[in-house]
C-alpha cells in the first residue's frame, strides 16, 4: 500500500496540478486564491484548495450535503474524539 501524508513535499506537487488544469493561482490577504475560467476557490493553504477545487469537479453546482450527510459526519467525529 502506498502512502501519502501532509508534508511540505506534497504542495509543489499540488501547485503544479492546479496550474496543470488551467488555474490561475494566488495568495491575496493570506488565502490562497485559485481562479478557472467560471469558478474560484479560495482556502487557507494550497492542500485545502485542491480538496475544494477537487469537491467540485466532482460535485459541481450540488457539492452541498443533507442534514442526514452532516449528522453521519457529526457522529463520526464524535465516535473518533482523543
Amino acid at each position: 500500500m502506498e502512502r501519502i501524508a501532509i508534508a511540505g513535499n506534497i504542495e509543489a506537487p499540488i501547485y503544479k496540478l492546479l496550474l496543470d488544469k488551467g488555474f490561475k493561482i494566488s495568495i491575496e490577504s493570506e488565502h490562497w486564491v485559485a481562479k478557472g475560467e467560471d469558478f474560484e476557490a479560495i482556502a487557507d493553504n494550497i492542500i485545502e484548495l485542491a480538496g475544494i477545487i477537487y469537491l467540485k469537479e466532482n460535485k459541481g453546482k450540488n457539492w452541498k450535503v443533507g442534514d442526514d450527510v452532516i449528522d453521519n459526519y457529526v457522529d463520526f467525529l464524535k465516535m473518533n474524539e482523543k
